[in-house]
């Protein structure tokens, strides 16, 4: 069901995705945006499967790995987990290789102006933030408090 589910997911990458988890509940990933979805061939990553959608990046992995985890949290080695169930990535791939690519790619989208992470130190859990958004949630993007002000002036 989780194979089925990707694909559909990018086919459409330029749609929000609803994610149903093994649970039952759903989780709401962002659409991958116009750059990576570029029609042509996907980037060569040595992780990744050659013959697959250009859509697909580790970023874009890792971002719906995190989205799966169950109950929106969980640590890097659960993320990992889910990441590994990814029908894009080649086989044989090492623990140490999976770690660092979700240690990074987890940075990356921490970082985001509209982040769907963040990182719990005092538990050190990853928690998902976009499971409960609508579709229309991901294209309305948060003012910054600056502009905020501005357009009550």
């Amino acid at each position: 069901a989780a194979a089925g589910q990707e694909a559909m997911r990018y086919s459409s990458p330029d749609v929000a995705w609803v994610y149903t988890l093994r649970d039952g509940s759903q989780s709401s990933v962002s659409p991958i945006g116009k750059k990576s979805s570029a029609v042509g061939k996907a980037r060569e990553h040595f992780l990744l499967r050659p013959e697959r959608p250009p859509s697909v990046t580790l970023l874009a992995l890792v971002r719906d790995a995190a989205a799966r985890l169950p109950g929106g949290e969980g640590s890097r080695a659960d993320v990992c987990e889910l990441l590994k169930e990814s029908q894009y990535l080649i086989g044989g791939v090492n623990d140490a290789q999976i770690s660092q690519v979700a240690s990074g790619a987890l940075d990356r989208l921490h970082q985001e102006q509209d982040p769907c992470v963040t990182y719990e130190s005092e538990r050190k859990v990853w928690i998902y933030l976009h499971a409960d958004r609508q579709a229309s949630d991901f294209h309305a993007l948060p003012l910054s408090k600056k502009s905020k002000v501005a357009s009550l002036l």
